[in-house]
């Protein structure tokens, strides 16, 4: 983990002045590669609700950091999979990464969300989302979010 926040504070200080979707720096062939599987989950899986494509790019041995989704592809497909109804991948990102690093087998994508202001909920202010996977053998094995514990959802009658 030290590793990973290291990769991204250097690599993140570089890139504090560079426009909106812009890739910071050179990638080797494999950290295309790598960026190719983490567009798989974070477009195609979560942003147009494809979970079917998991098998694809998650490992079965998946580590999942954040908090409220279980680790292992399989808790990842049953709880991504609730209430989600697949729609047509298209080549367009539905909220595109406003910054995307490649760092060996790592790949970050920072994204923009608008969420109500909790000072006052007329009010929308943006706030910078952000994931990190770490990509072996062609499949993402590990995963990782600022998101914060959530209660859990009331029980269904």
């Amino acid at each position: 983990m030290n590793k990973i926040l290291a990769a991204i504070g250097m690599l993140g200080l570089a890139s504090l002045t560079l426009p909106a979707q812009k890739i910071v720096g050179d990638k080797t062939a494999q950290e295309k590669k790598n960026l190719d599987v983490a567009t798989i989950e974070m477009k195609d899986i979560l942003q147009y609700g494809h979970i079917d494509l998991a098998d694809k790019a998650i490992a079965p041995e998946y580590i999942q950091h954040n908090p409220n989704v279980p680790t292992g592809r399989d808790g990842f497909k049953q709880f991504m999979s609730r209430g989600r109804t697949p729609e047509p991948i298209q080549k367009e990102w539905k909220r595109p990464p406003t910054l995307i690093i490649t760092a060996g087998p790592y790949v970050l994508l920072m994204t923009d969300v608008k969420a109500k202001d909790p000072a006052d909920p007329s009010q929308e202010y943006t706030r910078d989302h952000f994931d990190v996977v770490r990509v072996e053998k062609g499949l993402i094995v590990e995963h990782w979010d600022e998101a914060r514990k959530q209660p859990p959802p009331p029980p269904t009658k």
